[in-house]
């Protein structure tokens, strides 16, 4: 489509719009034809729309969400069962034959051991209960 409007200059102005541009603008916001011209020829430079500067100079003004929100730390609560297990895990498994280098690695999860010429992890995990 052929759009003829007076630049910034005071001058016509001759733009060829594509047809779809028009449709799918029409069709996602619910605008008219003329709006969504309006809003093309904004898009493209071709004149200046003072609420879309406005609005830029806003948001250029706002810092980005990640930037202004701090991360949220988690402190979980200690598993005084885990903690037993792993100690119990760890005092059985340094106590047998052939077994070297057994430590604990993660308090309420790893016991790491070497026997023989092999190396050894043992992971404990907590399964959540199901969602009902």
């Amino acid at each position: 489509m052929k759009y003829t409007f007076m630049n910034g200059d005071g001058h016509p102005q001759q733009v060829n719009i594509p047809e779809e541009y028009i449709a799918r603008t029409r069709k996602s916001l619910g605008c008219s034809n003329k709006e969504a011209i309006e809003l093309y020829l904004s898009d493209e430079g071709y004149i200046d729309n003072p609420i879309v500067e406005e609005l830029t100079e806003k948001a250029k003004g706002q810092p980005h969400r990640a930037v202004s929100e701090k991360k949220r730390t988690v402190t979980r609560k200690p598993d005084v069962f885990k903690r037993a297990m792993i100690q119990n895990l760890y005092e059985y498994i340094s106590q047998l034959p052939d077994v070297r280098d057994c430590e604990v690695v993660n308090i309420e999860r790893i016991v790491r051991f070497a026997a023989g010429n092999d190396e050894y992890e043992v992971t404990l995990s907590k399964k959540r209960k199901p969602k009902t």
